[in-house]
Parts: structure tokens; C-alpha cells; sequence
């Protein structure tokens, strides 16, 4: 009873267990550094690949940061390009604004970053992309039908192995019922050969 009432509450536990694991992998972003500060500023290509060789979108958050390093004014912009040519997001401004990231979804393929500043301007650019966040309804899903399936055969199999060692223990029972006495070995052992003086077929004495 005890056992039981402990299988049912590793059940739930299991199921919490697994399912919070999902959602931080599913939260997880993957960071593709495009350039930092002690870099120059260049046109980046960033391949991205999708799950399982699924096409589904997946979050992305791009963020950038810039600082004037010899001076205190300039220009500053940068776009995403995908592979038709087509700009995904962009911002312009100048050294004076304050850059918000961008949030928003890219589909698996090659994208092309290009950014450009005045001289003497720093600029970090980073893109976060969830590739797993796209599937994490499908993800819980499939764990908690998982999840289900190993209960199942648990206790499947915990009961056919306690049916299989009942039957077994039954069976030599039936046989020491069948066999109550021990089988004695047949002939005479060593111990109970004669010597050769006490042979009645040993040489007579004085001969």
C-alpha cells in the first residue's frame, strides 16, 4: 500500500519535472554575435537552421548597442536582408538616440546583416534566436504522452515480473511435493572398503 501511494504522488513529480525542463530549454536563445566593440563594423552573414529541417518561424531578438569613441555625434544604422533580398527589420538614427532591441520572427534560412555608422562610433550587435520556442506546445505534448506511455509499461511490466517469480516459486514447490525424499547414492563408498589385512581373499600369514 505504502509503495503504491508512493507511485502515485513520483508520477506527478515526474510529470512537473519534465515539463519545467521543457520550458527552459524551450526559452533557451541560441546567440549569434554579428560584431562588438573591438571589432570594425562589416556586413555579417548569419546562417539560420531550422528544427528537424522544419521551416516554422522562430522568435529573434536583435539588439545593439553604440558609443562614440572619438566622438560625440554621428549616424548610425543597420538592416536584416534575407536571402530573397528582402529587408526583414532596420533602424537608423544617430549616436544621441537610445537603441531599443527588436523583437520579432525569422524563418530558417541565410540572413544578412549590414550596418553602417560615422567614424569614431562603437557598435555591438548581437541576435537571440529561440529555435525551440516555436514547438513548445507540440514539446509538452509529446513529453507528457511519453510520460504516460513509460507509467504504463512500469506498471506492466512490475506486474507480469511479480506473476513470473509467483509462478516460478509455486512450480519448485510442486516438485519438492512430488520428490519429498532425498535420492541416496547406490554402491559403496570408500569409507566402507576393506583394508587389505581385513580382505577375506588377503595372502595367508606365514606364506
Amino acid at each position: 500500500m505504502v509503495r503504491r501511494k508512493l507511485n502515485l504522488l513520483m508520477w506527478p513529480l515526474a510529470f512537473l519535472i519534465i515539463n519545467s525542463l521543457w520550458v527552459g530549454i524551450s526559452d533557451n536563445a541560441a546567440p549569434y554575435e554579428i560584431n562588438d566593440y573591438e571589432h570594425s563594423i562589416e556586413t555579417r552573414t548569419v546562417n539560420l537552421d531550422g528544427v528537424l529541417g522544419q521551416d516554422r518561424p522562430m522568435p529573434a531578438t536583435f539588439e545593439f548597442h553604440f558609443s562614440g569613441q572619438t566622438s560625440d555625434s554621428g549616424a548610425i544604422s543597420w538592416k536584416i536582408i534575407d536571402s530573397s533580398q528582402q529587408t526583414v527589420a532596420e533602424w537608423s538614427g544617430t549616436l544621441d538616440d537610445k537603441p531599443k532591441a527588436w523583437e520579432g520572427e525569422l524563418n530558417p534560412g541565410n540572413y544578412r546583416v549590414e550596418t553602417t555608422a560615422d567614424e569614431g562610433i562603437l557598435v555591438e550587435q548581437i541576435l537571440y534566436i529561440q529555435p525551440f520556442s516555436s514547438y513548445a506546445l507540440e514539446g509538452h505534448f509529446a513529453l507528457s504522452i511519453l510520460l504516460v506511455l513509460v507509467a504504463f509499461a512500469e506498471s506492466i511490466v512490475r506486474k507480469k515480473g511479480k506473476q513470473y517469480f509467483s509462478n516460478k516459486g509455486s512450480t519448485h514447490q510442486q516438485l519438492d511435493a512430488k520428490a519429498p525424499f532425498k535420492r541416496l547414492n547406490t554402491g559403496a563408498s570408500d569409507d566402507d572398503l576393506l583394508g587389505l589385512d581385513e580382505s577375506p581373499w588377503r595372502t595367508p600369514k606365514g606364506l
